[in-house]
């Protein structure tokens, strides 16, 4: 019997909505459209597609929609993120929201449209004013159902999750939240609980352009959660000096057990020194229990990650609430114990990511 026959579906989210039926997302360049549309049917994987800006991305947006069903299937969810928040020239989140970009998104097949927000920065409460009020107007005219896109500087949910949620409910309309930082945004307790407590409001929310942090929000209520399929797709950098993203000629790749991506360049130095350690062992359907040092290229990296995320999806849904959000911290917990095992037995100093002691705690 073969690997394929034995993979169960991923489950539904915890808290659906109608016109949306996966729970995990593949958040990714428009550029991928094939490679993502090729793992969403075979994993029933939704995606989000980064569009370039200006008039090219309002070009492509059919076409990229059209492939995307044409391959996933029709009944397969494909959102459109407008990309206005990020960059150099990035706009406010005070910038005015586009109907017609609304309306290209539903004639275009799309079953949920996402606002062309631009960026919240620490402290603007103002423009937090002026975003909501344009959704209010949008959600006048609109037609079709749509998220309303809240890209914010993690002060938002470190220290705002209070005041930010009560201006979510006081307008009503569905939201994505997407969460800046020179590094991870939702690495520490706080960030943590600060995004469980949005999660659980009762306006339906969801979590894009994140990393693994995606599986936890779909412990805490979330219509989906969005792991972007690159690093600068991960998070948002703000809008002040330091942080970015750095460029490597090794790809990057998911070490399962570790619940982390480390360079494939890395791996085989610390492989060569522990080869026998059972963590370096990958089940995924790409690698079928082969080491993580034949990971050797982009493409390979790039399939064996998703299709490891995946699985690692479906270990933690399934169950309720508390019973996903109690699997999901001990993976974490557990992820810790293994960093340390490699640091333990190569000698390399191997320091585990901060967000597995944040979601291990909150989820205790």
């Amino acid at each position: 019997m073969s690997n394929r026959i034995l993979r169960r579906p991923i489950p539904p989210s915890l808290r659906p909505v109608p016109g949306i039926g996966e729970s995990f997302f593949a958040h990714a360049p428009s550029t991928r459209v094939r490679t993502i549309a090729q793992l969403c049917a075979a994993e029933s994987v939704g995606a989000v597609y980064t569009m370039p800006g200006g008039k090219s991305g309002e070009a492509q947006l059919e076409r990229v929609l059209a492939t995307h069903r044409e391959i996933a299937g029709g009944a397969a969810t494909a959102l459109a993120d407008a990309n206005r928040y990020s960059g150099a020239n990035r706009l406010p989140a005070s910038a005015p929201l586009s109907l017609q970009w609304l309306q290209r998104q539903w004639d275009a097949g799309a079953s949920w449209a996402v606002t062309d927000s631009g960026y919240l920065d620490r402290g603007a409460d103002e423009d937090l004013a002026s975003l909501f009020a344009n959704a209010d107007d949008l959600a006048r005219k609109a037609t079709g159902r749509f998220f309303l896109a809240v890209p914010a500087d993690n002060h938002w949910v470190t220290t705002r999750a209070p005041d930010l949620r009560t201006v979510v409910e006081r307008h009503g309309i569905p939201v994505i939240y997407l969460f800046g930082s020179t590094g991870d945004p939702l690495a520490s307790k706080k960030a943590v609980e600060g995004l469980l407590y949005l999660l659980d409001s009762a306006v339906p929310s969801a979590l894009m352009r994140t990393d693994q942090a995606a599986i936890g929000a779909l412990t805490g209520n979330a219509v989906f959660g969005a792991m972007g399929t690159s690093t600068s797709l991960r998070h948002i950098y703000p809008p002040r000096n330091g942080g970015g993203f750095g460029t490597s000629p090794f790809p990057s790749a998911f070490l399962p057990q570790g619940i982390s991506f480390h360079r494939t360049d890395t791996l085989g130095r610390a492989i060569a020194l522990s080869p026998d350690e059972l963590h370096w062992i990958c089940f995924c359907e790409r690698c079928g229990g082969l080491r993580l040092d034949s990971v050797i290229d982009a493409t390979h990296a790039f399939t064996h990650s998703l299709l490891s995320l995946t699985d690692l999806v479906r270990h933690v849904l399934g169950g309720d609430r508390n019973c996903s959000r109690s699997s999901w911290g001990a993976l974490c917990r557990n992820a810790q114990f293994t960093h340390i095992d490699i640091e333990s037995t190569t000698g390399i100093k191997w320091s585990y990511p901060s967000f597995l002691g944040a979601w291990g705690a909150v989820t205790r």
